[in-house]
């Protein structure tokens, strides 16, 4: 289990002070601060991340999961008007998305916390809009959700009605991670590895 955590502040910084983060060499942007201590996988912090943000304890929580086979980024929400932070921290991403997470194994990932299981497609299908693997967790879940129900969702994910209405999947990667119970399962497209 990973050991070496520190606390996280919360600051905030003018849009000048954002753009001056920005044009610091990348690795200069990002933290340590999380290390697997059996893997020596870590989890690195961008400096303009919000520890206060609703979703941080969520986002984190599967960060520290992923350091169990690669290290993990944790990435700030970069606004649209940045164009230097976000060619830099998202290339390749729209101006609107903000992944929540970065492994060089998987690529980018979104941490959804779903209220109901009614949600969780929909969510998927919003963590893939924006250039990203859907990471469906329990946290906010009134239901007990477990793996075989999860397998049963992601098969609605991947095929049920989640099409568009021109017949084609909303949601398009080949593969979609839950993080049930601080447990981190990935499971994949019929048919693909």
């Amino acid at each position: 289990m990973p050991r070496s955590e520190r606390t996280q502040k919360r600051i905030k910084r003018t849009p000048a002070e954002k753009e001056a983060i920005y044009a610091l060499p990348l690795s200069a942007q990002y933290e340590v601060v999380c290390v697997n201590v059996a893997t020596r996988h870590r989890v690195l912090q961008h400096v303009l991340v919000d520890p206060a943000a609703r979703d941080y304890k969520q986002v984190r929580a599967v960060a520290v999961a992923y350091t169990e086979e690669c290290d993990c980024w944790i990435n700030p929400i970069v606004d649209k008007n940045a164009p230097d932070g976000r060619k830099k921290i998202y290339p390749g991403i729209e101006d609107n998305a903000n992944p929540d997470l970065f492994t060089e194994k998987y690529g980018y990932i979104d941490v959804k916390s779903p209220i109901n299981k009614s949600n969780i497609v929909s969510n998927a299908n919003s963590a893939c809009f924006q250039g990203a693997i859907a990471v469906l967790t329990d946290f906010y879940l009134c239901d007990v959700l477990s793996i075989y129900k999860a397998k049963s969702i992601t098969f609605d994910i991947f095929f049920g009605r989640n099409i568009d209405k021109d017949g084609k999947p909303n949601y398009t990667k080949d593969e979609v991670h839950w993080f049930i119970n601080g447990t981190l399962y990935k499971l994949n497209r019929p048919g693909k590895n």
